[in-house]
């Protein structure tokens, strides 16, 4: 996208460049305190610009804003970094292990279901 963008502007400065070249019709400006003797393309180009320019600043500024804008929400909606490295802290002091408390007979629950004898069932 970047070269078609630079062939693009390289296009438009060298079109430009053979409009300026190939029109030699001279015309006059009258400034009020100065006359100003110029080619007629001259004036069509300083025309194109003092309308193109203005606009084309107020479009950066604007993107310039919105990428500042954007940036700073960006950076609010990040979750906050983690705490600092523990490699100055003084570490603290070991706690005793603990010991799980030991399971009790009381404690279990009875199976659901009875448990089954191999015995025969006599034979009637």
């Amino acid at each position: 996208m970047q070269f078609i963008k630079i062939l693009f502007w390289v296009l438009l400065l060298v079109a430009t460049f053979i409009f300026w070249w190939t029109n030699e019709a001279r015309a006059s400006l009258d400034l009020g305190a100065a006359l100003v003797e110029a080619r007629v393309s001259t004036f069509v180009v300083g025309a194109f610009l003092l309308g193109f320019l203005p606009t084309w600043l107020l479009l950066r500024g604007s993107k310039w804003r919105l990428s500042r804008r954007i940036k700073t929400l960006e950076e609010a909606a990040r979750p906050a970094p983690p705490p600092a490295s523990t490699a100055n802290r003084t570490p603290a002091p070991a706690a005793a292990p603990v010991t799980p408390p030991t399971p009790t007979a009381a404690a279990e629950p009875a199976p659901a279901v009875s448990s089954i004898d191999n015995k025969k069932a006599p034979d009637a």
